[in-house]
């Protein structure tokens, strides 16, 4: 069954779902690569001032998902996918007048707090779906972010070229837009979970209950934390890399290349290599292949390689992105389908939520341990490289000796859809 069969299959809902994945990120991408350079070079603002700015936009966006997960459970998907997208549109707009401080930090605010708000609700929505397995679903999902991810800094380059302000008009156009279609598109079926109304679930103590049944949640809290390692490395290729390419007096479009790559090997083969993979093996199998993949990868920098210019060249970094890509296209969609199953499908925002916490620890970790690497290099010119392939291989094993107990293979078997559609 090919991508485009199985995004057929979807109903009007989950088709228009992933649209908006795609736009999303192409809107995300147009804007946010270009913020810190034109409020650095346009506006001659502090480097310090930019770095706040650009820091309260991901701590409102990581440090906020629970918040996210637990309003969607409360007061349905819905409310919080078109509240999300509003507040993004608008927080794109405000950035016009990023030469007013306050106003540059409401923009920041409240574009990273959109985030918050639309991702675990989104997410929870898609785990709902039942023409596809989850992991398929979410293989479309992130074939839909790959493709905005791909196209929107090209984008954002030919708008930036007209106007700074057309660009920020234009990348809070996708938000604005679907917000209006999913207040009249999303029926109201999936909130609140159980068809609780948000007064029931709140007089029952319903925030409290959630969090103590997230935090009695062993199993997922337990794979919550290995995943943290996931992401650890996930953010290595925009981070490590470039770092890795400036020591090593490399240009630009060298960055540029590697990220295009597993953007379109990503695009390409993700949904038919999930598939496959549901053949064979069992998801958390998967996971641990995957992550050690990740890791692996980057062993391709280890040797001193004799191309300086020429085709040649990219040859290391070519083979880093094709297996790291590969790493992310197995493991993916079954981390994001194992959350639900995990949560044995109640408060599946807030479980996101949760989970999303321990992402943003993987994250800060991962940068802080390759900053450190490349500070101690004179130690060994490889010392960065050598602790992702050990994060990579470390996860994957600990995955596979705490994720592959009977007990959590039963929870999976009770709780998954068929994988065989």
């Amino acid at each position: 069954m090919s991508i485009f069969t199985s995004y057929l299959r979807l109903s009007a809902e989950y088709r228009w779902m992933l649209v908006a994945a795609f736009v999303f990120n192409l809107g995300f991408y147009m804007l946010i690569p270009f913020l810190a350079g034109y409020l650095k070079q346009d506006l001659l603002l502090s480097a310090t001032l930019v770095g706040l700015v650009l820091g309260v936009r991901s701590f409102c966006q990581q440090g906020l998902f629970l918040v996210g997960g637990l309003l969607a459970d409360l007061f349905g998907v819905k409310k919080l996918i078109v509240i999300g997208c509003l507040l993004r549109a608008l927080g794109f707009c405000l950035f016009l007048f990023s030469q007013i401080t306050e106003l540059l930090f409401l923009a920041a605010f409240m574009t990273g707090f959109a985030g918050a708000l639309f991702t675990p609700a989104a997410q929870s929505y898609f785990s709902k779906q039942t023409e596809l397995s989850r992991a398929q679903m979410f293989a479309l999902v992130g074939v839909a972010r790959n493709g905005g991810e791909l196209l929107g800094p090209v984008c954002g380059l030919l708008l930036l070229s007209v106007s700074f302000d057309v660009l920020c008009v234009v990348s809070a156009l996708p938000f604005a837009l679907f917000a209006l279609l999913f207040t009249v598109l999303l029926p109201a079926k999936h909130a609140p979970a159980d068809s609780q109304s948000a007064s029931e679930k709140s007089s029952g103590g319903g925030v409290s209950a959630m969090i103590a049944g997230v935090l009695g949640n062993r199993p997922f809290l337990l794979f919550s934390l290995l995943m943290s390692g996931y992401f650890m490395l996930i953010n290595q290729i925009s981070f490590a890399i470039p770092l890795h390419l400036v020591n090593q007096s490399g240009a630009p479009q060298d960055v540029a290349w590697v990220l295009t790559l597993c953007a379109l090997i990503s695009i390409c083969l993700q949904f038919p290599i999930t598939r496959m993979c549901e053949r064979w093996l069992s998801p958390d199998q998967w996971i641990s292949i995957g992550i050690a993949l990740m890791g692996l990868s980057f062993a391709t920098l280890v040797p001193a390689w004799p191309y300086q210019s020429g085709v040649l060249y990219y040859l290391p970094m070519s083979l880093l992105a094709v297996l790291f890509t590969l790493g992310t296209m197995v493991s993916f969609p079954f981390i994001m389908s194992q959350i639900s199953v995990l949560a044995q499908d109640k408060s599946v925002a807030t479980h996101y939520g949760f989970f999303y916490l321990f992402a943003g620890v993987g994250l800060i970790s991962g940068s802080a341990v390759v900053g450190v690497a490349f500070d101690y290099a004179s130690l060994s010119q490889n010392l960065a490289w050598y602790c992702l392939i050990a994060i990579g291989v470390a996860t994957a094993v600990l995955n596979t000796l705490f994720m592959s107990t009977p007990a959590i293979h039963a929870q999976i078997q009770t709780t998954s859809p068929s994988t065989s559609k």
